[in-house]
């Protein structure tokens, strides 16, 4: 399974370990890198940032604009859960650029793992705000109200909508709730798993095209170009997986944990006026 996911792959023992270089290790290695890192951030903080301290700065003002207008009041709460999903998720699949290494993130237990997270949050806090008869309303039609005067024929239609209404509703929530998290899943597998197989066959066309013949040497920087254009738009891919991954983390709290008109209040006035 990880020479499929790592094409280049550079053998590494440690530990007794055949394979030290694994999804595991390479989560632990970067949940660690973070804690040092946010750690020297945070050693003799100044007025005026600087170096990692203005990078974190950055990062938290960035996570905090995106959560307020989707959590409302319960940004500061959820804030570390949204911190460091964006965190982890971008420095783990920056290690996938690194030749020998892996990105986590192109393993689907790994991001199973976060999306599952975000699938119990959003029902346990939903249900926990609200309590469970409401949040389970939510999953319900609304009733159809008909004039006591009406025919008996409407009556019957609007009776029988109204069942109909009452069995599909909840049946498509379901289908709707359960596609949250394989779509969390599966985005970020595909994205991150397409970008290191096309990193791993321009690494192998330079070395086919190196080894065949002088003439071919010339045409082995082509590979090795691309192959630097590649990196430069992964660490853009990185950013957009990492922030799409946590802002739909935010969308699906968000709405579970807040009723419409409180959700409303928290969107910019210009943003209803225009809707």
């Amino acid at each position: 399974m990880e020479s499929a996911e790592s094409p280049i792959f550079i053998p590494f023992h440690f530990l007794g370990l055949d394979n030290a270089i694994n999804a595991l290790t390479v989560s632990w290695f970067v949940s660690l890198l973070l804690i040092v890192l946010l750690g020297l951030a945070c050693r003799n903080m100044k007025l005026v940032p600087r170096g990692l301290q203005n990078f974190f700065e950055m990062v938290v003002d960035f996570v905090q604009s995106m959560a307020e207008p989707q959590v409302g009041k319960h940004a500061p709460f959820f804030f570390p859960l949204f911190f460091y999903l964006f965190l982890f998720i971008f420095f783990s699949n920056l290690m996938g650029l690194i030749p020998g290494s892996m990105s986590p993130t192109s393993r689907v237990d790994v991001n199973v793992g976060m999306a599952l997270v975000v699938f119990l949050s959003t029902h346990f806090f939903g249900i926990k705000e609200k309590g469970l008869g409401k949040y389970l309303s939510h999953y319900l039609p609304p009733p159809i109200s008909v004039n006591p005067h009406s025919p008996l024929w409407l009556k019957i239609m609007v009776r029988v909508i109204s069942l109909g209404l009452l069995i599909m509703m909840p049946a498509i929530h379901l289908v709707g709730e359960v596609v949250k998290p394989v779509s969390l899943t599966l985005r970020l597998f595909g994205n991150m798993m397409g970008k290191e197989k096309i990193l791993g066959v321009s690494i192998l066309l330079v070395m086919i095209l190196w080894n065949l013949s002088p003439m071919s040497k010339v045409f082995a920087v082509l590979p090795f170009i691309l192959r630097v254009l590649i990196v430069v738009l992964g660490v853009f891919v990185s950013f957009m997986q990492g922030f799409v991954f946590m802002f739909l983390s935010m969308v699906y709290i968000g709405s579970a944990i807040q009723d419409h008109e409180e959700h409303e209040e928290e969107q910019p006035e210009g943003a209803l006026a225009h809707d």
